[in-house]
Order: C-alpha cells, then structure tokens, then sequence
C-alpha cells in the first residue's frame, strides 16, 4: 500500500475545475532524489532546497579537501547530502505547497495513485469546504481553541490532597 498527501488549494471549492488542481505527493524514499539530488529538487521548483544542497555540498568539499580525505571517503560524504534530500523530499515539497497557499487537506493510502485519488474523490465531493482564516499573507491562524480549566486539585502523583500523609 501506498500512502499519498492531498493538498488543495486554499482558495478552491468543491466542484470539477477545482478538483483538477489538487495534488497527490507520495511518501516515500525518493532513489532519484538520491542519485540525482540538485536535478531532482529543480524538477520540483524547490529553490531554497537546492541552495542548502549546494551550499553544504560545497562546504563539504572543502572540508574535505582540506583534511585530504581518500576518494572512496569523500564519495561517501558527499552522498550524505544526497541521502537527506531522498528521506525528506516529501517534507520538502509540503512545505513548498504550504507556502504556496495550498492546504493539506487529507492522507490517503492506496494500492497506487489512481486507487488512492478514487478513494479521496469518494468523499471529497460532499465534504464541506474548509477555510482557514489568514493571520497575514505568510502565515495561517491557528484555530482557537478554548483553555482547559485547571483541576481543582493541582496534586499530581500518588497522594490525593496537597500536605495529606502516605
């Protein structure tokens, strides 16, 4: 089974133009991520992710150039890199998404892609739709909630009363 984000955008209802603009991002270990890191993170228009990937890439090299490390250690260290943006691709395109003024709107598990969007169009449509009210442009509000009233007895542990004996 498979497991896939949903994003839609925020400003999206619940009719069929909309449903053309909801995105599917699947978790998982992205192995071309791994091999092709800085092709990879441009093919997704992840900007910020490829300057860290470039700036620690290059860092590393003259980290390692300057403690003259044997080829097959450098070749290690350099896929480190690599390793990072192929376990967190995902994380990386949902902030992305985030950012982009879309919502994450569900997670889905799935046999594959299309198993799991018939499952989340299924009830997508009578769903209501969900708005979130923005703080500013960047950010969104956190939806109040109501503060828990403190217990009338602040002991905690094994004692029932404040000053009781054992």
């Amino acid at each position: 089974m498979q497991t896939f984000l949903v994003f839609e955008p925020a400003d999206g209802g619940r009719d069929v133009d909309d449903a053309d603009r909801i995105l599917f991002v699947r978790e998982k270990f992205y192995w071309s991520a791994f091999f092709f890191a800085p092709l990879w993170l441009l093919w997704h228009r992840l900007w910020i992710g490829f300057a860290g990937w470039l700036v620690v890439e290059m860092a590393l090299a003259v980290v390692m150039f300057m403690l003259d490390l044997n080829p097959g250690a450098a070749a290690v260290i350099g896929l480190l890199p690599s390793l990072v943006v192929a376990f967190e691709g995902v994380e990386l395109r949902r902030r992305k998404l985030l950012r982009a003024r879309y919502r994450e709107t569900a997670v889905v598990v799935g046999r594959n892609r299309e198993d799991a969007e018939r499952r989340f169009f299924a009830e997508w449509a009578g769903a209501p739709v969900r708005r979130e009210a923005r703080a500013d442009s960047r950010t969104s509000a956190l939806p109040l909630t109501t503060p828990v009233p403190a217990p009338a007895n602040p002991v905690i542990g094994l004692f029932p009363e404040p000053g009781a004996g054992r």
